[in-house]
């Protein structure tokens, strides 16, 4: 089993503030206006932001008898907290770290994870003064923005260049103790697929500041990449770094994301629709039952970029009284019921 440990996040702002960005056809000279006057290509952009980054991107060497793979992480912390995907340390028995400059591995430890957003938060112990990455603003991430992905020193420290092309994409990632497969319902498409070695890595916006961490791309030939959304994953990371596990409100049931397509085929209101109900949890005390279809949280609209288990997480805590809006038969209901606490299930 992978043993427990600690994460992340010592966030020290730039000094020099980015303005909006103008990015110009490829076919004309490509330029990143900064508010300060200052014109770079975009080029240069690229190489500015993965030579500022590399000393605080990580290489994460897994073992899992007979195999071993390699992915990559970054550090939230000088003494050594270290974020990375699920998928990079899923099945692992052993983990350890390669940093920029540094010679000697780093035996890891693994604090906690959540296999619901797809972040997974590491320790390496007896280090200090490390450098450390700035998380960005995530509401500013849209579509069309030059991100730059950087792996770790393991393999030179893989540099990929690509521009988002849509967010709020679903994706599946393997939980690393039970190894099912679990849907993530919020990521961020990429222009470019993203590789083995560069997993589990920043993307960064042109700034140097974290948007996302990247994740494998499936299959040798895809054309895309994708990365967790740091909207989604910030809070587990916060509550990794304060009290080492990630606790978030729970309904006490599993439920499945209805797209709008999918619902409309369906004939059912967009939401979560739920799977089943647990005996005795919130959900069951409140009367919901299986087929039920969640469409509001309060005052939020379920939708892609409120799927429910980040609304839970991000919006919500346990103990709190929240009134749930659900349909059923055609009908809207609402109720009254207060969330539970656990951690994430890997359902």
């Amino acid at each position: 089993m992978v043993v427990a440990g600690v994460l992340v996040t010592a966030l020290v702002a730039a000094g020099v503030t980015l303005g909006i960005l103008r990015l110009q056809e490829r076919t004309n000279p490509q330029q990143v206006n900064l508010r300060s006057g200052v014109t770079i290509s975009e080029e240069s952009a690229v190489i500015q932001v993965a030579a500022k980054a590399k000393p605080a991107v990580v290489s994460v060497v897994t073992q899992d008898q007979p195999s071993s793979g390699r992915g990559s992480g970054y550090l939230v912390s000088s003494d050594g907290f270290i974020v990375t995907a699920v998928s990079v340390i899923a099945g692992a028995t052993k983990m350890t770290v390669l940093l920029t400059g540094d010679s000697n591995l780093h035996v890891a430890r693994l604090v906690d994870y959540d296999c619901q957003t797809g972040v997974a938060v590491l320790k390496i112990d007896q280090v200090n003064g490390l450098p450390t990455l700035v998380t960005a603003d995530p509401t500013a991430l849209v579509p069309g923005q030059v991100v730059v992905a950087v792996g770790g020193p393991f393999d030179g420290s893989a540099v990929t260049p690509a521009y988002v092309s849509s967010l709020h994409r679903p994706t599946t990632v393997t939980d690393p103790v039970t190894q099912r497969s679990v849907e993530i319902s919020d990521t961020i498409q990429t222009s470019a697929a993203m590789g083995a070695t560069t997993a589990g890595g920043p993307l960064l916006n042109v700034g140097g500041q974290v948007v996302g961490v990247a994740m494998q791309s499936q299959g040798s030939n895809a054309p895309n990449g994708f990365g967790l959304n740091v909207a989604d994953i910030s809070d587990d990371v916060q509550q990794i770094l304060s009290t080492g596990q990630v606790v978030v409100s729970s309904l006490g049931a599993t439920s499945t994301d209805l797209s709008q397509q999918a619902a409309a085929l369906a004939g059912l209101p967009e939401g979560s629709q739920l799977i089943s109900v647990d005996k005795g949890g919130p959900a069951a005390l409140a009367g919901l039952q299986p087929g039920d279809v969640i469409t509001q949280l309060d005052d939020v609209k379920l939708d892609p970029a409120n799927p429910l288990s980040l609304l839970l997480r991000s919006r919500f805590r346990p103990d709190q009284r929240v009134a749930v809006t659900y349909s059923r038969a055609g009908t809207s209901t609402q109720v009254q019921l207060t969330l539970a606490g656990l951690h994430p299930v890997c359902a």
